[in-house]
């Protein structure tokens, strides 16, 4: 089969898309919640396949899919990201913000709303650390990454689910604390991003900044950052700024719009 074709059938009206890795994802929830939902059971990279989507013909604002594979999946500054089948949620959304919205918070509102909906199906605490990750007791349970398009925000949202083999130390999974499904944990997901989205774009960037600082584990810790220059910085990470910057406080005042960062443990 294809791996970008969708193959569905219905048993006692439940949506079950058989999978060649002899294992099915029943997605009723997440499919009550997006009936226009699109199913991979495997893709290179969810980023990209939503790209060649756009290509061929127009998608409306929260379009999404889903794979329960990734291949060649794109993480930040270049690094993969690749998932092995029924260990994690590899999900692209499309955005279309329209004026007014502030894009450099985006990624981080996003993985607000991720957060909320990882706090909720695991009854931990899940919280943002800048820019792009969401930890649960400091461990990556999440990765986003957003690239612009000629056709809005493609975000993509990377979740581990169980625990994949050779993980790093710093990885946690959403099994590491429940026994949550893949439908569970998506439509949780797919349902906090697209209420949240739809109240940030009827009020106001204040909103969305208030969100994500509310979410932020970075605020408040004592950080070591990476720029991509190479140049480093530590300090106090003192606030997260309108447009997304992080604000750190050394011997001088940074603001940050790329880096790699570190929690310090106190």
């Amino acid at each position: 089969m294809d791996s970008t074709k969708r193959c569905r059938i219905r048993l006692d009206n439940l949506q079950l898309w058989p999978l060649r890795y002899r294992w099915t994802v029943n997605l009723e929830k997440s499919l009550a919640i997006d009936p226009e939902l699109v199913f991979l059971d495997s893709i290179d990279s969810t980023n990209l396949e939503l790209a060649r989507l756009l290509a061929g013909s127009s998608k409306p604002d929260l379009f999404a899919i889903v794979a329960a594979q990734q291949t060649s999946g794109k993480g930040r500054l270049g690094r993969t990201w690749v998932s092995e089948p029924e260990s994690s949620i590899s999900l692209s959304i499309l955005l279309r913000p329209g004026d007014g919205i502030e894009q450099g918070l985006i990624p981080l509102f996003i993985g607000s709303m991720v957060s909320i909906a990882l706090s909720g199906v695991t009854g931990q605490t899940a919280q943002v650390k800048w820019p792009n990750d969401i930890l649960i007791e400091e461990k990556k349970v999440c990765g986003i990454l957003s690239e612009l398009s000629e056709h809005g925000i493609i975000t993509g949202i990377g979740i581990n689910l169980r625990t994949q083999e050779g993980a790093p130390e710093t990885a946690c999974s959403v099994s590491d604390f429940s026994q949550a499904s893949f439908d569970d944990v998506l439509s949780e997901a797919l349902f906090q991003i697209r209420a949240g989205w739809t109240k940030w774009l009827a009020m106001s960037n204040e909103f969305a900044l208030q969100v994500v600082r509310d979410s932020s584990s970075t605020i408040g810790s004592e950080v070591r950052a990476i720029l991509p220059s190479g140049e480093e910085v530590t300090g106090t990470a003192v606030s997260i700024e309108p447009d997304g910057r992080l604000q750190i406080q050394g011997a001088d005042l940074h603001q940050l719009s790329a880096a790699d960062v570190w929690h310090l443990r106190n």
